[in-house]
This record gives structure tokens, C-alpha cells and sequence, in this order.
């Protein structure tokens, strides 16, 4: 997957025509692989390249898809 698809804005017209986005099918291929999240760099505006998004898609207590949230700075608990 490179960045141009990834940073499609038209999924949506995609999803009309196909069912599905070609950024939805590359997740559903990393599910059935057995994936369960992905790190991929955010295309918000005014996201520099460096920045990164978690995209999660499966996740619970047990430890294959466990998720621990370090905020040792506490800036998520306000």
C-alpha cells in the first residue's frame, strides 16, 4: 500500500463502486494474516510526515491483541 492510496480522499466513491475501498481490502487482507493494528503515518492537515496514527482493529485483554496505555505524563486522563 503506498501513500497516494492511503491519502485518497475518494474511498468513499470507491466504496459506492466496488463495496470497498482499496485502503478497506488492504486492512482485510492484514485481518485475515492475522493483524491486529496498524501504524501508518496520519494525512490530517498539517500532519508532517513523521506523524503517526495506531489504527487498531481488534483488541482486548488477551495478550496477542492486548492494549497497555503508557501515559506516564498524564495528559490523557483530564
Amino acid at each position: 500500500m503506498d501513500a497516494a492510496a492511503l491519502a485518497n480522499a475518494g474511498w468513499r466513491d470507491q466504496m459506492r463502486t466496488s463495496g470497498q475501498s482499496r485502503t478497506q481490502a488492504f486492512a482485510q487482507r492484514l485481518i485475515d494474516k492475522g493483524y491486529t493494528s496498524l501504524l501508518v503515518r496520519s494525512f490530517a492537515p498539517g500532519a508532517a510526515n513523521d506523524d503517526l496514527n495506531l489504527v487498531l482493529w481488534t483488541w482486548g485483554d488477551a495478550t496477542r491483541a492486548r492494549l497497555a496505555l503508557i501515559d506516564e505524563e498524564g495528559r490523557l486522563s483530564r
